[in-house]
């Protein structure tokens, strides 16, 4: 029973008159940016809390000619320094689209009210999220939830309300540390579903429930479940994916069960999967990641039209399975990444990888401690145009010195990597940097074209 005697909080009347409409309702922010009452600079007091009421606009109302150019323009001028912000090297006449999340900064809305309508899709399409905000970003959703359920009975209104929710393309949540309930990130995707492009899952309170209310994100085009720390059910994750049309990236979670229940269901057709392919159609880039099994990869071909495949955490996987991958999708790879641990690979597994990847490769990572000398010796191995070379190690003692700078001068005299220009080694590797044998691959690398960088 609800307390009586506790005071009722003041409510903000729920209408408002203006001059030249009438009542309207009370509303926090408009839709129709084509007219302005007024265009005053905003305050810092303004921005605190994008929830608060805003004064009411009227769309009849001619706006004020005190813009030089058209709100279009603004809007296409405003992109254009985000986008720079983020990326000095930015170029406006190759343009490309990115789904990743950006830091858009608030001071462009502090130049006028237009700016600042401008600027509010843009602040929430993608939102930098960490354990300061995160807490008042589900709060400003929750707010916004009111506003949907009266939209329906206010259709007839002049003045219209944002729907903040609906603007979130990005869900960055790998800076969320917490341990709240799985509602919590369950309630954000549910949210957010509509126009969600891209989502990167926090390490915790990800579990079955979110798993469940990711299947109404139709529109995701990149899904990232790296950093999740319970364990995914395959068996349930599989048929959720099959129904995401426009995913192009995807990575799995590094812990997993049920693989062999998966392949299984599918061999048996007890799942039902669209064109009996158990991965989405338009795939470019798969990180294969967990307790996934030589079964799983022999019954459930890979997508083909791959350009992108990393490789990492898959202490089941043998070089079997891995080269199965990559006589399937390895003609239209681009790039190609491994790394440790791949604890059952043999010190020399993936030395015959460039036999399997065509000429469109242009970026690799490639283990150390599963490649041997003859990775850069044999004559067959070749590759036109790959352009980054990333040598990794994990820095034990069976490794040091496993591979010798002779070994590399050589292919690069013997041109078998003519287009490589950047070259990444660890310092794991035991390589002494003041001897001659270095000082020569330098110096065939550097007439090339090329640079090396050692990292640790």
């Amino acid at each position: 029973m609800a307390n009586k005697r506790r005071p009722k909080k003041t409510v903000i009347p729920y209408r408002k008159y203006v001059a030249g409409v009438g009542y309207v309702t009370n509303t926090k922010t408009v839709k129709d940016l084509k007219a302005f009452n007024d265009q005053n600079h905003l305050f810092d007091d303004d921005l605190e809390d994008l929830s608060k009421d805003l004064s009411p606009l009227s769309i009849s109302s001619k706006a004020r000619s005190d813009h030089v150019l058209p709100m279009e323009l603004y809007a296409k001028i405003l992109d254009y320094a985000i986008d720079f912000d983020n990326d000095e090297k930015f170029n406006p006449k190759k343009r490309t689209q990115e789904t990743k999340a950006r830091i858009v900064y608030k001071n462009y809305a502090l130049v006028c009210k237009a700016f600042y309508y401008l600027m509010i899709p843009r602040l929430y399409s993608t939102p930098h999220l960490t354990s300061k905000n995160f807490l008042k970003f589900i709060q400003v959703l929750d707010a916004d939830k009111k506003i949907k359920r009266n939209i329906k009975k206010n259709k007839n209104d002049i003045v219209q309300p944002y729907i903040l929710s609906d603007f979130v393309n990005t869900l960055d949540l790998s800076m969320i540390i917490q341990s709240g309930k799985n509602s919590i990130i369950s309630k954000l995707l549910r949210r957010c579903s509509a126009n969600l492009v891209e989502f990167i899952a926090p390490q915790t309170s990800f579990g079955m429930l979110s798993l469940t209310t990711l299947k109404s994100c139709y529109n995701l085009e990149v899904l990232n479940l790296q950093l999740v720390a319970e364990k995914v059910d395959l068996n349930e994750l599989f048929p959720s994916l099959n129904k995401f049309k426009r995913l192009r990236s995807l990575a799995l979670p590094r812990s997993s069960f049920n693989c062999d229940l998966l392949a299984e269901n599918y061999t048996l057709r007890k799942i039902s999967f669209d064109n009996d392919a158990i991965w989405p159609p338009n795939l470019e880039d798969v990180t294969l990641s967990g307790s996934l099994t030589n079964d799983f990869i022999e019954l459930c071909f890979m997508p083909v039209n791959l350009k992108k495949l990393s490789i990492s955490h898959c202490p089941l996987l043998d070089d079997v399975s891995i080269y199965k991958i990559l006589d399937r999708c390895g003609n239209t790879l681009e790039s190609i990444h491994f790394q440790y641990p791949l604890t059952k690979l043999r010190s020399d597994s993936l030395d015959n990888i460039l036999r399997y990847c065509s000429s469109s490769l242009k970026e690799m990572s490639i283990l150390a401690d599963n490649i041997s000398k003859y990775f850069f010796l044999d004559e067959t191995h070749f590759a036109p145009n790959l352009e980054t070379m990333n040598i990794i190690c994990s820095g034990s003692l069976s490794q040091l010195n496993k591979i010798h700078p002779d070994d590399l001068t050589i292919a690069l005299v013997e041109n078998r990597f003519p287009s490589l220009k950047t070259l990444n080694i660890s310092m794991r590797i035991g390589w002494d940097m003041n001897s001659d044998d270095i000082e020569d691959l330098i110096t065939v690398f550097e007439d090339q074209g090329g640079s090396i960088y050692m990292s640790y």
